[in-house]
């Protein structure tokens, strides 16, 4: 006989054969007389049944029935501290009925053939209570398991919760209404069918963003549904006039019905419009580095203007605006791996010019701005695999070259997308803070500028070299400082790779590209399990540093939620040694699984203590990297304050006794001039065709005055003459 076949096995009929119409729960085993009891899993239920085990066994081995597993009823689905004292009471109440009958001196003595209707009849004459209740209460217990959990009141359905509610004639729900404390004779509208269907499409005006409130919404369905009614038809004493109040719904009333006939998420989504609900609203379930391998994956580049203006190195008394930086950033390892600062908009002209120095050796590229590096310092000059940037940079003949020529495959944003690009995007604001170049002479800073407050613009003082220079040594420092001790792996931190972009590049070029192991899921027993408190949010179910998902919530709507209205709270379950998946309970009591996210790969395999004692590890640095970065901000500081200090000096060397007015006016003059020196200077880079273990090289510039002396000499001479006509 097959060991499978045990007292609460269940089984179901692959064939739908008697005696297996239904499915059937084992209640007991008499292996000496070989026979087996069952109860049929049915509403209503009937008395149970018995088989031989040798049937039994042999049904099963010809597969004509198999196991099953019952689901448990949401009633039964709770913890003993959440069962209230009445609920409790009755489950006692019940249990002492039935106590007598099933612990009996004899195990199974109410199996016995022709005992049990003996035994019923008997213990209900006893305690005075009609059999049938006995029989109830039995077959409940039996039904749901054998457990005493099985006799607690099952209130599931009962409430009509969901359902609308009916009040009798002219009985008026909640409250009455109060003014000054007293009872007002003011009465609330009973809501009919048609004034539901009138709240629906007046509230679908705020849905569809006509309007600006709900009280906007609520007005005119006023005005459209609710007008008074003349008594003589073509006459008005007055232009409009609305039914009485008590003929009116209330602003709650409205907002109520509103929103049970609009989802509060879809109410978000067509008010916000779907370009903004995509870029700022949808759930965040996954992360930038999500199905990369390695470094060289995939490159983003984007371009912003500097808040900055700049003067010419011609002449520091022309202002000739604010330049463009483009960044191109590693997403894998966060590097910032090409930078590129010009007066060339946003275009392809520009972007070409960052992806050059991506692919080129960094060592020359910046000794053209006198800083010393070792190859180890920015070791970035390969080609990705793909690049993602926006439709202006991208959209061309030229860029598709990349792809056709390269081999690099492009992904272009769409409009208005800037979240696809969100690492490139980040560095920029990183950048910021670190130059502190709003803080610059002639800096842009985040503030309206007051009436009779001096124009910051006179104040320009950097030239687009000097500027260059600044933002080029942020780099080295961003590279090898900003710490990101969320972006480690399992394996980093086992072999205490330190979480900055360049350690994260260097481990990457190493040991290659590598992919993400599957844990299927398992089965836990709900009841052994802990649970604790965790926050619903944007990325997930946010428990103890980690993010969990599930596939039952496909478009995220739980975690939109969380971003439009803030963090929730919520209980989930959890197993300490296996931290892959958390439980969550949902309304009606059951329960979903949801699983680690695929981002957080390096908590597999570990035990929940290890988990937090990691975490609170890896976030801290060592005194003597934290001196490092300290000596390392403070001569980038010292840095950026010396190169400022220079041009200031040489700025009021040539100042010239010229009015505010003039300078100003002189801009866009002064950026056309500069822009053809700085064309002149650059020759537009040619990416070569990549060969194996081949590695691009920068051409060395030459002098920068000599070059803009030789090219732009003629330039310079026509508008000079130009201005002074």
């Amino acid at each position: 006989m097959t060991k499978f076949i045990n007292v609460n096995s269940a089984f179901e009929s692959i064939t739908k054969e008697p005696p297996f119409l239904h499915p059937a729960r084992i209640l007991w085993i008499d292996k000496e007389n070989d026979s087996a009891v069952l109860i049929t899993i049915e509403d209503p239920p009937k008395q149970p049944w018995s088989i031989s085990l040798t049937e039994l066994d042999s049904l099963l081995q010809e597969k004509k029935i198999r196991h099953t597993v019952i689901k448990v009823p949401a009633f039964m689905l709770a913890l003993e501290d959440e069962i209230d004292t009445k609920a409790k009471r009755i489950r006692e109440t019940s249990w002492e009925r039935i106590q007598p009958l099933l612990e009996t001196k004899y195990p199974g003595e109410i199996f016995v053939p022709q005992a049990m209707g003996t035994m019923i009849a008997a213990h209900a004459k006893a305690i005075n209570l009609p059999r049938k209740t006995l029989y109830r209460l039995l077959y409940r217990y039996w039904l749901f398991g054998g457990t005493k959990n099985a006799l607690l009141p099952n209130y599931v359905r009962s409430g009509g919760a969901g359902k609308p509610k009916t009040f009798a004639n002219g009985k008026i729900n909640g409250r009455p209404p109060k003014y000054l404390g007293l009872v007002t004779e003011t009465k609330a509208k009973i809501l009919t069918e048609e004034d539901k269907a009138a709240i629906k499409i007046g509230y679908a005006l705020y849905k569809n963003n006509v309007v600006e409130c709900v009280t906007d919404a609520y007005n005119r369905t006023l005005n459209k549904f609710y007008r008074a009614e003349h008594s003589v038809l073509g006459y008005s004493d007055d232009d409009f006039n609305l039914k009485p109040a008590h003929e009116l719904p209330k602003l709650t009333q409205f907002q109520y019905w509103g929103k049970k006939a609009f989802d509060a998420i879809t109410v978000l989504r067509s008010r916000k419009g779907e370009r903004k609900w995509e870029k700022d609203h949808r759930a965040l379930i996954g992360r930038a580095n999500q199905g990369l391998f390695g470094p060289c994956h995939r490159f983003e580049i984007d371009a912003t203007i500097a808040d900055v203006y700049l003067v010419s190195r011609f002449n520091r008394n022309w202002i000739i605006g604010r330049p463009v930086v483009y960044v191109v950033v590693d997403v894998f390892s966060r590097m910032i791996v090409g930078i590129y600062i010009g007066l060339e908009g946003p275009s392809w002209n520009g972007a070409r010019q960052a992806l050059w120095n991506a692919f080129s050796n960094k060592v020359d590229f910046c000794r053209q701005f006198d800083i010393q590096i070792n190859p180890s310092d920015w070791p970035c000059h390969h080609l990705p695999q793909e690049i993602c940037a926006d439709r202006g940079e991208m959209l061309g003949i030229a860029a598709e070259n990349l792809a056709t020529g390269l081999g690099i495959d492009l992904a272009i944003a769409p409009p208005y997308r800037p979240d696809w690009k969100a690492i490139v995007e980040s560095r920029f604001r990183v950048l910021n803070r670190l130059t502190q170049i709003q803080w610059a002479p002639g800096g842009v800073a985040q503030r309206i500028k007051e009436r009779g407050e001096r124009d910051y613009r006179l104040d320009a003082t950097l030239d687009l070299h000097e500027f260059t220079k600044i933002m080029v040594a942020s780099v080295l420092h961003y590279n090898r400082h900003s710490r990101q001790p969320d972006w480690l792996n399992k394996d980093m931190i086992a072999q205490e790779i330190d979480s900055t972009p360049i350690s994260l590049w260097n481990w990457g070029i190493e040991h290659g590209f590598g992919a993400p192991n599957i844990h299927s899921p398992e089965l836990v027993y709900l009841h052994l399990l802990p649970k604790a408190k965790a926050s619903v949010q944007a990325g997930g179910i946010y428990f103890e540093g980690m993010f969990y998902t599930s596939a039952s919530d496909g478009d995220g709507m739980k975690f939109a939620r969380a971003r439009a209205k803030g963090r929730e709270p919520i209980e989930v379950w959890y197993d300490s040694t296996k931290p892959e998946h958390i439980w969550i309970r949902n309304e009606d009591k059951s329960f979903t699984t949801y699983h680690l996210r695929a981002s957080e790969i390096r908590y597999r395999g570990h035990r929940l203590e290890e988990i937090m004692d990691m975490l609170e590890i890896i976030k801290q640095s060592s005194p003597d990297d934290q001196y490092t970065e300290l000596v390392s901000k403070v001569q980038l500081d010292d840095q950026v304050q010396s190169i400022i200090n220079q041009a200031t000096a040489e700025k009021k060397l040539s100042q010239e006794d010229i009015s505010a007015a003039q300078q100003v006016a002189g801009i866009r003059a002064n950026r056309t001039i500069e822009r053809a020196a700085e064309r002149a200077a650059h020759t537009n880079p040619v990416v070569p065709t990549p060969t194996i273990n081949t590695t691009p090289t920068v051409q060395p510039v030459a002098n920068i005055s000599e070059t803009y002396g030789q090219r732009g000499g003629e330039v310079i001479d026509l508008l000079s003459r130009l201005r002074k006509k």
